[in-house]
């Protein structure tokens, strides 16, 4: 048996190929491997460094950007970050 198939072998091989994570055909070992991000990798992505920073987080842990979005001071509509004018009124971002 090549490296390839006892790699991506659904079977089992003979080996033990449950290796503890439930049946080897992957339907109830609770895994989602791949699928979804892991918990730690979860939080806000800071538009100016690219930092991972926890949910609630005010201001980037590395370079201090603030990761609140701003207000239009003439509409009061939330402002996208990084956006250089308001998208309801067209009011410049200060």
């Amino acid at each position: 048996m090549g490296i390839f198939d006892r790699i991506f072998s659904r079977h089992g091989g003979g080996h033990g190929s449950s290796h503890g994570y439930g049946n080897s055909h992957g339907s109830s070992s609770g895994h989602d491997w791949g699928r979804n991000p892991a918990p730690s990798a979860s939080g806000i992505t800071c538009p100016q460094c690219k930092a991972i920073n926890p949910q609630g987080a005010r201001f980037c842990g590395q370079c201090g950007t603030s990761l609140v979005p701003a207000s239009c001071t003439k509409c009061s509509s939330v402002i996208q970050i990084g956006a250089k004018f308001c998208a309801q009124c067209g009011n410049p971002v200060t």
